[in-house]
Protein backbone atom coordinates (compact mmCIF):
# COMPACT_ATOMS: atom_id res chain seq x y z
CA UNK A 1 0.00 0.00 0.00
CA UNK A 2 1.16 3.30 -0.95
CA UNK A 3 1.65 6.13 1.33
CA UNK A 4 0.41 9.50 0.59
CA UNK A 5 4.13 10.65 -0.01
CA UNK A 6 4.61 8.56 -2.61
CA UNK A 7 2.07 10.10 -5.00
CA UNK A 8 3.52 11.81 -7.52
CA UNK A 9 2.71 15.67 -7.60
CA UNK A 10 1.31 17.35 -11.22
CA UNK A 11 3.85 19.15 -12.76
CA UNK A 12 1.91 23.00 -13.29
CA UNK A 13 0.97 23.16 -16.60
CA UNK A 14 1.92 26.55 -18.77
CA UNK A 15 -1.10 27.63 -20.07
CA UNK A 16 0.04 30.89 -21.61
CA UNK A 17 -0.43 31.20 -25.47
CA UNK A 18 1.91 29.86 -27.57
CA UNK A 19 3.09 33.19 -28.71
CA UNK A 20 3.97 34.59 -25.43
CA UNK A 21 5.88 31.76 -24.43
CA UNK A 22 8.15 31.68 -27.90
CA UNK A 23 8.27 35.58 -26.55
CA UNK A 24 10.16 34.49 -23.98
CA UNK A 25 12.75 32.71 -26.22
CA UNK A 26 13.18 36.06 -27.79
CA UNK A 27 13.56 38.17 -25.15
CA UNK A 28 16.24 35.48 -23.70
CA UNK A 29 17.92 35.58 -27.25
CA UNK A 30 18.07 39.57 -27.35
CA UNK A 31 19.39 39.53 -23.67
CA UNK A 32 22.19 37.57 -24.86
CA UNK A 33 22.61 39.15 -28.48
CA UNK A 34 22.90 42.59 -26.30
CA UNK A 35 25.08 41.77 -23.79
CA UNK A 36 27.65 39.87 -25.96
CA UNK A 37 27.45 42.83 -28.32
CA UNK A 38 28.73 45.36 -25.32
CA UNK A 39 31.20 42.67 -23.70
CA UNK A 40 32.94 41.93 -27.72
CA UNK A 41 32.33 45.04 -29.13
CA UNK A 42 36.08 46.36 -28.31
CA UNK A 43 37.11 42.92 -29.88
CA UNK A 44 35.35 43.68 -33.44
CA UNK A 45 36.40 46.96 -33.27
CA UNK A 46 40.21 45.70 -33.02
CA UNK A 47 39.16 42.90 -36.08
CA UNK A 48 38.20 45.98 -38.06
CA UNK A 49 41.63 47.89 -37.68
CA UNK A 50 43.39 44.85 -38.33
CA UNK A 51 41.57 44.73 -41.87
CA UNK A 52 42.02 48.68 -42.21
CA UNK A 53 46.09 47.90 -41.46
CA UNK A 54 45.79 44.99 -43.98
CA UNK A 55 44.57 47.36 -46.68
CA UNK A 56 46.65 50.39 -45.86
CA UNK A 57 49.72 47.74 -45.80
CA UNK A 58 48.74 46.98 -49.68
CA UNK A 59 48.63 51.11 -50.28
CA UNK A 60 44.62 50.67 -50.72
CA UNK A 61 44.27 54.11 -48.23
CA UNK A 62 40.75 54.28 -49.00
CA UNK A 63 39.61 51.12 -48.23
CA UNK A 64 41.78 51.10 -45.02
CA UNK A 65 39.52 53.98 -44.09
CA UNK A 66 36.36 52.58 -44.17
CA UNK A 67 37.46 49.75 -41.77
CA UNK A 68 39.17 52.30 -39.20
CA UNK A 69 35.92 54.29 -39.52
CA UNK A 70 34.08 51.09 -38.69
CA UNK A 71 36.00 50.61 -36.22
CA UNK A 72 35.58 54.23 -34.31
CA UNK A 73 31.97 53.87 -34.86
CA UNK A 74 31.28 50.15 -33.49
CA UNK A 75 33.47 50.89 -29.89
CA UNK A 76 35.06 55.02 -29.90
CA UNK A 77 36.77 54.07 -26.77
CA UNK A 78 39.23 51.76 -28.88
CA UNK A 79 41.93 54.12 -29.86
CA UNK A 80 43.49 52.24 -32.42
CA UNK A 81 40.73 52.77 -34.81
CA UNK A 82 41.61 57.34 -34.16
CA UNK A 83 45.35 56.57 -34.43
CA UNK A 84 45.15 54.66 -37.50
CA UNK A 85 42.94 56.66 -39.45
CA UNK A 86 44.34 60.33 -38.36
CA UNK A 87 47.96 58.55 -39.38
CA UNK A 88 46.37 57.41 -42.73
CA UNK A 89 45.39 61.13 -43.27
CA UNK A 90 49.21 62.30 -42.19
CA UNK A 91 50.75 60.15 -44.38
CA UNK A 92 48.40 59.84 -47.25
CA UNK A 93 48.06 63.23 -48.07
CA UNK A 94 48.25 63.11 -52.00
CA UNK A 95 49.69 67.00 -51.51
CA UNK A 96 46.13 67.76 -49.72
CA UNK A 97 46.45 70.21 -47.00
CA UNK A 98 43.64 69.85 -45.66
CA UNK A 99 43.78 66.30 -44.86
CA UNK A 100 46.59 67.38 -42.78
CA UNK A 101 43.78 69.12 -40.80
CA UNK A 102 41.76 65.95 -40.89
CA UNK A 103 44.29 64.13 -39.12
CA UNK A 104 44.79 66.98 -36.24
CA UNK A 105 41.08 66.54 -36.27
CA UNK A 106 40.83 63.08 -35.97
CA UNK A 107 43.24 62.68 -33.02
CA UNK A 108 41.84 65.57 -31.62
CA UNK A 109 38.31 63.91 -31.45
CA UNK A 110 40.30 60.49 -30.27
CA UNK A 111 41.14 62.23 -27.17
CA UNK A 112 38.21 62.70 -25.81
CA UNK A 113 36.65 59.40 -26.92
CA UNK A 114 39.78 57.70 -25.16
CA UNK A 115 40.82 59.55 -22.30
CA UNK A 116 43.32 57.94 -21.09
CA UNK A 117 45.62 56.98 -24.25
CA UNK A 118 49.00 58.63 -24.54
CA UNK A 119 49.52 57.84 -28.42
CA UNK A 120 46.72 60.51 -29.17
CA UNK A 121 47.38 63.72 -27.94
CA UNK A 122 51.06 62.66 -28.94
CA UNK A 123 49.83 62.11 -32.44
CA UNK A 124 47.88 65.82 -32.62
CA UNK A 125 50.94 67.63 -30.91
CA UNK A 126 53.64 65.86 -34.08
CA UNK A 127 50.77 67.37 -36.91
CA UNK A 128 50.80 70.62 -34.85
CA UNK A 129 54.02 71.11 -34.69
CA UNK A 130 55.84 69.51 -38.14
CA UNK A 131 52.50 70.44 -40.47
CA UNK A 132 50.04 72.95 -39.11
CA UNK A 133 52.73 74.93 -36.90
CA UNK A 134 50.44 75.49 -34.07
CA UNK A 135 52.61 75.66 -31.44
CA UNK A 136 50.37 76.19 -28.88
CA UNK A 137 47.64 73.53 -29.89
CA UNK A 138 51.09 71.41 -30.18
CA UNK A 139 52.09 72.41 -26.63
CA UNK A 140 48.81 71.49 -24.91
CA UNK A 141 48.95 68.13 -26.79
CA UNK A 142 52.27 66.98 -26.00
CA UNK A 143 52.17 68.12 -22.00
CA UNK A 144 48.74 66.19 -22.33
CA UNK A 145 50.75 63.02 -23.95
CA UNK A 146 53.20 62.96 -21.34
CA UNK A 147 51.12 63.16 -18.50
CA UNK A 148 48.89 60.16 -19.62
CA UNK A 149 52.14 58.52 -19.95
CA UNK A 150 52.98 56.01 -17.41
CA UNK A 151 56.16 55.05 -18.89
CA UNK A 152 55.91 51.76 -17.08
CA UNK A 153 57.23 49.89 -20.25
CA UNK A 154 60.18 50.04 -22.98
CA UNK A 155 57.89 51.48 -25.30
CA UNK A 156 56.26 54.07 -23.32
CA UNK A 157 59.22 55.02 -22.06
CA UNK A 158 59.91 55.49 -25.46
CA UNK A 159 57.20 57.24 -26.91
CA UNK A 160 57.99 59.81 -23.61
CA UNK A 161 61.36 60.38 -25.06
CA UNK A 162 60.02 61.74 -28.15
CA UNK A 163 57.50 63.92 -26.71
CA UNK A 164 59.71 65.29 -24.52
CA UNK A 165 61.85 65.92 -27.44
CA UNK A 166 58.82 67.83 -29.99
CA UNK A 167 57.62 69.84 -26.33
CA UNK A 168 61.22 71.11 -25.93
CA UNK A 169 60.49 72.63 -30.33
CA UNK A 170 57.08 74.04 -29.53
CA UNK A 171 58.13 75.73 -26.15
CA UNK A 172 60.91 77.29 -28.01
CA UNK A 173 58.59 78.61 -30.50
CA UNK A 174 55.86 79.74 -27.65
CA UNK A 175 59.19 81.82 -26.66
CA UNK A 176 59.65 79.16 -23.45
CA UNK A 177 63.35 79.38 -23.77
CA UNK A 178 63.95 77.97 -19.91
CA UNK A 179 61.04 75.33 -20.16
CA UNK A 180 62.40 73.95 -23.39
CA UNK A 181 65.59 73.18 -21.94
CA UNK A 182 63.89 71.46 -19.41
CA UNK A 183 61.82 69.11 -21.66
CA UNK A 184 65.30 68.46 -23.64
CA UNK A 185 67.19 67.68 -20.11
CA UNK A 186 64.27 65.38 -19.51
CA UNK A 187 64.72 63.62 -22.82
CA UNK A 188 68.57 63.03 -21.76
CA UNK A 189 67.12 61.29 -18.69
CA UNK A 190 65.57 58.45 -20.59
CA UNK A 191 68.10 58.69 -23.69
CA UNK A 192 71.58 59.78 -22.30
CA UNK A 193 72.76 59.41 -26.02
CA UNK A 194 69.75 61.57 -27.59
CA UNK A 195 72.37 63.88 -29.15
CA UNK A 196 69.89 66.10 -30.73
CA UNK A 197 68.41 67.43 -27.44
CA UNK A 198 71.65 67.87 -26.08
CA UNK A 199 72.86 69.93 -29.47
CA UNK A 200 69.05 71.82 -29.31
CA UNK A 201 69.98 72.31 -25.16
CA UNK A 202 73.48 73.81 -25.96
CA UNK A 203 71.57 76.26 -29.23
CA UNK A 204 68.98 77.36 -26.53
CA UNK A 205 71.96 78.57 -24.27
CA UNK A 206 71.47 75.60 -21.57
Amino acid sequence: MKSPGDVPVPTPRDDRPYVIKTYDRWIILLIVLVGGWFLFRPVFAEVCVFRGNTFESQLVDWTAEHYYKKAIAIDPAVPDGWIRLGELYYYFSHGDPQRTIEAANTFAAGMKAAPNDPYLPFDLGRVELLRLHDYHKAEAALRESIRRNPQTTPVLRHEAEFAWDYLGYAALHNGERKYAIECWQQVLKIDPDHTSARDAIVRAGG
